[in-house]
């Protein structure tokens, strides 16, 4: 099975170590810049201990036939792979990237109809050397058809969740790939946004009275959203996807205690393991460069408004992010 990781990132690097790993044939397309750095190898650190030789690309022409393209940018750089990506042989690609818009760039360039939903809550840090990763949460990779995609058979997506187990990913298929993309944003933005804003880990944030009690304001707001526009379907509850390391379908419907003492355990759990999980837009702001809210919070904000949902904590978090932001420009 050959695979072609668009990104040699954090996330990338990942996947794709612990793919060739496993056996699998694995390209990683990157920019011309980066490929120095990578012809040295990759390798993935903390919870796997790993090092792989992946063949390095630049452009489509170089990539041949490949059965699974997976993008795993930052959405704000998919304009710039675009074009690269155009002409490839790609049976089906998908994203591990966040946000609403993820999937556009490869509906674009490959057609609905090859691009199939994706979310993971793979936690990885990187240093300065790209092809160098911290792998810091494995938890849960999530395939799927996406909605309206119509009556496909889903043999694509149970054989690329048997090979990512295979990998060491635990993974599932999932009926709705849109419902769990959504899931995967609402449970990313109230952890990203606190411990961005007070530049701390998620374990921090979990054990801190009062960043746990603003990470509950937040998550009620932001779940809110597809809540109200069905995404969950018609009983608007919200159901935890297997393997999921959050507990949002109780702590959404239980008082604040519940949703307190469940993000404590989690903190707690990263402490006791030694855990330091820093979510990507916490890393950004450490790192002094632009973030990822706008693509994660403007979509979100803009739905929220056309079905008449509040979000004042929300819009607060990302004014000030922004604005911090600007900072950065600045220095």
């Amino acid at each position: 099975m050959r695979f072609v990781i668009a990104g040699a990132g954090a996330l990338g690097t990942v996947y794709a170590v612990l793919l060739a790993k496993a056996g699998a044939d694995v390209c990683v397309l990157t920019r011309p810049s980066r490929v120095d750095a990578l012809r040295g190898g990759m390798q993935v650190r903390g919870l796997r201990e790993e090092t792989a030789t992946i063949k390095v690309v630049t452009s489509a022409a170089e990539i041949g036939r490949a059965d699974y393209l997976i993008l795993t940018t930052k959405v704000g750089d998919s304009a710039a792979i675009a074009e690269t990506l155009r002409g490839a042989d790609i049976e089906t690609a998908l994203s591990l990237q966040n946000g609403l818009a993820k999937n556009d760039i490869l509906d674009d360039v490959f057609g609905p109809d090859r691009v199939i939903g994706a979310a993971c809550a793979v936690v990885a840090g990187q240093g300065m050397v790209y092809g160098d990763a911290v792998l810091t949460m494995n938890r849960a990779t999530w395939i799927g058809e996406r909605a309206g995609a119509g009556p496909r058979s889903s043999a694509r997506t149970a054989r690329l969740a048997a090979l990512f187990r295979a990998a060491g990913f635990p993974s599932w298929t999932v009926p709705d790939a849109t419902a769990v993309e959504w899931y995967k944003l609402c449970a990313l933005l109230p952890g990203s946004l606190v411990t961005a804003l007070a530049r701390c880990a998620y374990s921090d944030m979990a054990l801190h009275p009062y960043l746990a009690q603003q990470f509950v304001v937040l998550m009620r707001e932001v779940f809110a959203v597809p809540l109200k526009l069905g995404v969950f379907g018609d009983n608007r509850e919200v159901v935890d996807p297997p393997g999921a390391p959050w507990s949002f379908g109780t702590w959404l419907s239980t008082p604040d205690d519940v949703a307190l003492a469940g993000l404590r355990t989690i903190g707690e759990a990263q402490v006791a393991t030694g855990q330091k999980v820093f979510p990507s837009v916490v890393q950004d702001v450490l790192a002094g460069r632009r973030t990822e809210v706008e693509t994660l919070v403007g979509g979100l904000i803009d739905r929220a408004r056309t079905c008449g949902v509040p979000l004042p904590a929300t819009e607060t978090c990302y004014r000030l992010l922004r604005g911090l932001e600007t900072t950065f420009a600045r220095a």
